[in-house]
């Protein structure tokens, strides 16, 4: 013997009900995502993290190779580069490059590298969380200069004097880049180039190039003290 569900419209109806307070439920929740979601993009467009970076323990190092027409001395340009996001906190800022150089005098450069360490994890990851700084070690060899001819606006050609200069567009380069002061040595220039874009949560802003300099980083007497960088 079979039983037959007989249609009951009470039944029909506390259904429907169920079925309508689970809808409001979900729309109370996708609406308050949405809020939620547009209120974080008004902050970080209208209020965004500001990057900041110092140089520090700025320094020149040498090593001596033996050839054939004697002792040869390689000098190195050494210094910590301080990334400073302290001043936002919500907001983190992610890494996707990071370059520097250091100006010798208005035509002359020196491209620098990081130092192969990982003593700073989240920036070599890529990501400075709200409220820190993270320091790298930068080096240069001094013998791999470049320099720039000048021209009008202070923009020429590029002359590399040994190793590769980075990358840019038509092969040009805009000489030591502004500042209020003449780039003479002992007192060098290092501008910091970072493609860097703003985060919170799962909220991202568009990239930002990011070009920093830092005057005067005296390397001969070895000065400790930070330098802060201006963008």
């Amino acid at each position: 013997m079979t039983s037959t569900s007989i249609w009951s419209p009470w039944r029909h109806m506390m259904t429907m009900r169920r079925w309508g307070a689970k809808r409001y439920i979900l729309a109370a929740l996708l609406g308050t995502l949405v809020a939620v979601a547009v209120v974080a993009s008004i902050s970080i467009s209208l209020a965004p993290a500001h990057i900041s970076f110092s140089v520090a323990n700025a320094e020149i190092t040498n090593t001596t190779v033996a050839n054939t027409n004697g002792n040869l001395i390689n000098l190195y340009y050494n210094f910590t580069l301080v990334a400073n996001n302290t001043a936002s906190k919500r907001t983190a800022v992610s890494f996707a490059s990071l370059s520097a150089e250091i100006w010798e005098s208005e035509t002359a450069w020196v491209p620098a590298e990081e130092v192969n360490t990982t003593a700073e994890p989240e920036l070599y990851q890529g990501l400075l969380p709200a409220g820190s700084a993270a320091r790298v070690k930068i080096w240069a060899e001094s013998g791999q200069y470049n320099e720039v001819e000048a021209g009008n606006g202070n923009n020429g050609t590029k002359k590399q004097h040994g190793g590769t200069a980075p990358a840019t567009d038509d092969n040009k380069h805009t000489g030591a880049p502004a500042g209020n002061d003449t780039v003479k040595w002992p007192n060098c220039r290092v501008v910091v180039e970072a493609k860097v874009w703003f985060s919170l949560g799962l909220l991202r802003t568009r990239p930002f190039t990011v070009i920093a300099s830092c005057y005067p980083v005296n390397f001969k007497y070895a000065i400790s003290a930070p330098v802060t960088c201006t963008s």
